[in-house]
C-alpha cells in the first residue's frame, strides 16, 4: 500500500474537521431526502453480460458503481433473508428499507462510502470493507458487517446499514435493486444522500483519477460488478 498516500487522505479529513467542524452535523439540521431515483442501470459481469442473483455466492461482497461513475458500492449475498425495516434518524425521521432481492432475498447493496468522514475504496487501498460470517473484525470482535476502520464505524447489512458501534451517525445508503428477468438493475439510494459532500471532499483525488468532475459524476446505464481485489490493492481490516 501507498502510505504516502493513506497519510494525505487521514490528514484531508483531519485539516477540514479543525477547519469546519461543523460539517459532520450539518446534515442534521438540513432537509435530505431520503429516498431519490436515479439512472436505472444495469449490473454487469466483466464480460459484459448481464449479472443475476445467481452470480454472487453467500457470504460474498462485490464492488460496483452507482450511481455515479465514480461512487463505490457493496453488493453482498448473505445467505440468509434480510427483511424490510424501518430506519430512524437523529433528527426523528424514518424511512423504508426495502431488504434483499434474489430467490432468497438475502441480496443487499450499500454505498461503500462510510457516512461518517466519507473514507471509501480506491485503487490504493479501502478502510471500510465487508466482514463475512466467518471472519471477525480484531478491534470489535463484529462480523457479519461492514465496519470502517477510519474511526471504527459498524454497520449492520442485515437491518438497513444501522450504525452498530462507532462515531457515525448516520446509516450506510442502501441502494435500491431490483430484478427483471433474473437480471439485476440499481434505480436509486434508499438513506441521506451525501454524494455531494463526497465530491467536495474528494473533488481534486476525482479529477485526477477521471480526467474532470463531469465525468466522475457520470450516471452509466451499465455498470460492471467486480471482485473487490480486482479493483482495491489493499483491503485494510482491522
Amino acid at each position: 500500500m501507498d502510505r504516502r498516500t493513506l497519510l494525505k487522505t487521514c490528514s484531508v479529513v483531519a485539516i477540514e474537521m479543525m477547519v469546519n467542524p461543523s460539517i459532520f452535523n450539518k446534515l442534521l439540521a438540513q432537509e435530505k431526502e431520503l429516498y431519490k431515483a436515479y439512472q436505472k442501470t444495469m449490473l454487469v459481469k466483466e464480460n459484459g453480460q448481464p449479472f443475476s442473483t445467481s452470480d454472487i455466492q453467500p457470504n460474498t461482497a462485490l464492488l460496483f458503481f452507482y450511481p455515479y461513475a465514480s461512487t463505490p458500492c457493496y453488493l453482498i449475498n448473505t445467505g440468509s433473508e434480510i427483511k424490510p425495516a424501518k430506519i430512524k434518524l437523529n433528527n426523528g425521521k424514518e424511512y423504508e428499507f426495502k431488504g434483499g432481492i434474489g430467490k432468497n432475498k438475502s441480496i443487499v447493496a450499500y454505498s461503500a462510502i462510510c457516512p461518517h468522514q466519507w473514507a471509501y475504496p480506491t485503487k490504493d487501498f479501502s478502510l471500510i470493507n465487508y466482514y463475512p460470517p466467518t471472519e471477525k473484525s480484531q478491534a470489535t470482535g463484529k462480523s457479519g458487517v461492514i465496519q470502517c476502520c477510519a474511526h471504527m464505524s459498524v454497520y449492520d447489512i442485515n437491518n438497513g446499514g444501522q450504525v452498530l458501534e462507532g462515531p457515525a451517525e448516520y446509516p450506510l445508503a442502501a441502494i435500491e435493486l431490483i430484478e427483471e428477468n433474473d437480471i439485476i438493475y440499481a434505480t436509486g439510494v434508499i438513506g441521506p444522500d451525501q454524494f455531494g459532500e463526497f465530491f467536495d471532499m474528494y473533488k481534486s483525488d476525482l479529477i485526477a483519477q477521471y480526467g474532470n468532475i463531469r465525468k466522475a459524476k457520470e450516471t452509466p446505464d451499465k455498470t460492471i460488478v467486480m471482485e473487490v481485489g480486482k479493483y482495491v490493492k489493499e483491503q485494510i481490516k482491522c
